[in-house]
């Protein structure tokens, strides 16, 4: 039984010409000599594609008899950067006996029809994606992030593009495609584009909230914050029913805490449950953890107790959490005092809070007593 606590406050090394056009299996072992290799023989197949020629098939089986996802990847990688073709590349390595490129090559293989604003060889990428049943991911539209000379608008027109391509195809990749392609744009601040897309495809919360985090990820609640508010209010506005949702507020109350904002934070909890919207665990952590963390236990165990009143099924996690924190930072006795509370409305604690919290005040009673 729980005793009531007293209240006491080395560089890579390029090989040779010659072992870069070696016939030897190309194994990778995981070693600087397996990349160095891999280096080597990606460097020797973007030589090989940029020449071209009818021979290219030919050439590539002889002097590659055996691939590896990690030199397929490298090499798909050093072409876009290069702004040369990869198709032609992909196709032979996807006929290879025994090899079967992965859904990070099929992505890298879009990245680069988007890079050289080659549409068609992306739609024919992206078809066999849907065929094979992968999913797109952020890398496959990596090439949209803008660069010193690129402007807004011609990347507001590439996602466009990119869009067109998705509806045509259509299937598996055209629903990973759209979240993708919004994420990407969102991670590198295009934020108009990404409301473009949003706002041409379909309003759905979860492409939302990947503006919303952004915004609150790249400002750290500084100068985006009226952004992120924005975008919610636009959210509200929208007739879609499901959006804004749990997770907005979510991600807008976690950036609060972790910036330290907390009444900026408490004000957006208080939007939430007007919205009638249940907060997620996570959410009441955020706010433990914020307000302890600040220094302020005072408020956590405030907090801790208004959401007894507002959100009577997460009392339980509440409670011990913040009996877990006091205990990691060596209060001890107000952890025992935390989870007395928790017991006293009838609610049984975690019990690895419990245990901790109760083993110590049982050695600090024998300190005490002189045993």
């Amino acid at each position: 039984m729980l005793l009531r606590p007293r209240l006491v406050r080395a560089p890579l090394r390029h090989a040779s010409a010659r072992a870069a056009f070696s016939a030897r299996p190309l194994v990778p072992r995981g070693t600087d000599a397996d990349a160095s290799t891999d280096t080597a023989a990606s460097d020797a197949i973007v030589r090989l594609v940029a020449a071209g020629g009818g021979s290219l098939e030919a050439d590539l089986d002889r002097l590659f008899p055996a691939l590896s996802h990690g030199l397929v990847a490298s090499t798909l990688r050093a072409l876009t950067d290069r702004g040369v073709p990869a198709e032609r590349f992909f196709s032979w390595a996807s006929l290879r006996r025994g090899f079967t490129p992965s859904a990070h090559a099929h992505n890298l293989f879009v990245e680069n029809a988007g890079k050289l604003a080659d549409y068609r060889a992306m739609s024919r990428a992206l078809a066999l994606m849907s065929q094979r049943r992968l999913s797109l991911t952020d890398r496959a539209f990596a090439f949209l992030a803008p660069s010193g000379s690129s402007r807004s608008s011609s990347v507001e027109d590439a996602a466009r593009a990119v869009l067109r391509v998705l509806d045509d195809v259509g299937g598996p990749c055209r629903a990973s495609g759209v979240f993708s392609l919004v994420k990407a744009l969102a991670s590198t601040g295009e934020f108009d584009a990404a409301v473009s897309v949003i706002e041409e495809t379909q309003r759905m919360a979860r492409y939302y909230n990947l503006l919303v985090a952004a915004k609150c990820k790249a400002g750290d609640f500084n100068g985006r914050t009226a952004e992120a508010c924005g975008l919610v209010e636009t959210m509200e506005r929208s007739k879609v029913g499901e959006v804004p949702n749990s997770l907005t507020y979510e991600i807008r109350t976690y950036h609060a805490c972790k910036a330290g904002k907390m009444d900026s934070a408490i004000r957006i909890l208080d939007q939430m449950f007007l919205a009638n919207l249940t907060p997620r665990i996570t959410i009441h952590s955020a706010f433990i953890k914020g307000y302890f963390y600040a220094g302020r236990i005072e408020d956590a165990n405030r907090y801790v107790n208004d959401m007894n009143t507002r959100d009577r099924h997460s009392t339980n996690r509440n409670y011990s959490l913040l009996a877990k924190l006091l205990w990691k930072s060596g209060r001890t006795i107000d952890a025992g005092r935390v989870l007395y509370e928790l017991m006293e409305k009838g609610l049984r604690p975690d019990h690895s809070a419990y245990a901790k919290v109760a083993k110590d005040l049982h050695k600090i009673e024998q300190g005490r007593s002189g045993f």
